[in-house]
């Protein structure tokens, strides 16, 4: 298979597999389970995961020690910061908006990837980007006449990690296995995030014995096969076309939702869902490969010129 329609799909898998955690998150706060102890465990039964897929394939377990401090960085600066930011977001502004604002890691992605790895982002990226967001906000249905500033600057903060995370994850692809990295990084959120909930008193095991099935299902499916999928298809594709895709992430939820707990589909939310799957297709368009001796790339944010075939 061709490696960047592999990639693709890995990308999208992963997003299928986020999109599932709302809905399944449902469920384990029906069976009376904490907000601490829920991450908690989705993170330690996602180590316990990783770490015995890298035992079983005797993968190598040493790291270098300028390594350990990225991938500790990543866990708890990165997905368990995350985790606590957007469900606070959650809890302070309608789910509608706080999603809205959550993704928008996706632009932030693009001009990061501009600003320091100097990856150049044409056109088409730009229509991508902008089709993704009004796709969004048409299909999640933000209602501003209830904005919290603490909420937005959360949500606000979690895309910032997030895309952060994301372009970190394809920097150590090469140096790093990426069975090796996931279960350093679940270990490091597990950590941080059982001293958090221990910290505010939120951590408990006094809930319904039907609470197991949602947080096995969030640990495997909305941590494990997620992050592993997602840093395979990084490797194939970058991760600015990686985030692009995870733009899939909400209409899966949307659609379980629909399916699920009969809510309601509106023709606005439908033309959101078109206008993001459009996005999506876009990005995976062939362009015609340039040189730059032939031609002048351009970035919004700067200008690369060559007489050679080195960049400058």
């Amino acid at each position: 298979m061709n490696k960047n329609i592999f990639g693709s799909l890995l990308v999208l898998f992963s997003a299928s597999c986020f999109g599932v955690m709302g809905i399944l998150a449902k469920y384990a706060y029906a069976a009376n389970i904490s907000i601490g102890t829920l991450l908690f465990f989705r993170f330690f039964l996602a180590a316990v995961l990783f770490w015995a897929l890298i035992f079983y394939k005797k993968i190598p377990c040493r790291l270098q020690v300028k390594q350990i401090p990225i991938l500790f960085i990543m866990g708890t600066g990165g997905y368990a910061m995350m985790a606590i930011l957007l469900f606070t977001s959650f809890s302070l502004l309608p789910v509608s908006l706080a999603s809205s604002v959550y993704y928008l890691y996706l632009v932030f992605v693009v001009i990061l990837n501009s600003l320091f790895s100097r990856k150049l982002f044409k056109k088409f990226q730009i229509a991508a980007i902008l089709l993704s967001i009004i796709g969004l906000y048409l299909m999640l249905g933000a209602d501003f006449s209830q904005i919290n500033i603490i909420g937005l600057i959360c949500g606000f903060g979690c895309a910032i990690i997030y895309s952060g995370y994301i372009i970190l994850t394809e920097k150590i692809q090469s140096h790093i296995n990426h069975f090796l990295s996931a279960a350093y990084v679940t270990s490091f959120a597990a950590i941080t995030l059982f001293i958090f909930s221990m910290f505010r008193q939120d951590f408990s095991l006094d809930f319904h014995y039907s609470g197991w099935f949602p947080i096995l299902g969030i640990a495997l499916f909305s941590t494990f096969f997620s992050i592993l999928a997602f840093s395979m298809g990084i490797e194939r594709i970058g991760s600015s076309k990686a985030a692009l895709l995870s733009i899939f992430e909400p209409i899966v939820t949307v659609l379980l939702s629909y399916f699920l707990f009969q809510e309601n589909i509106g023709l606005i939310q439908k033309m959101g869902i078109i206008l993001i799957l459009l996005s999506a297709l876009l990005t995976n368009v062939r362009w015609r490969k340039k040189t730059l001796s032939k031609k002048v790339e351009k970035s919004i944010l700067y200008k690369v010129t060559t007489r050679s075939n080195t960049y400058k």
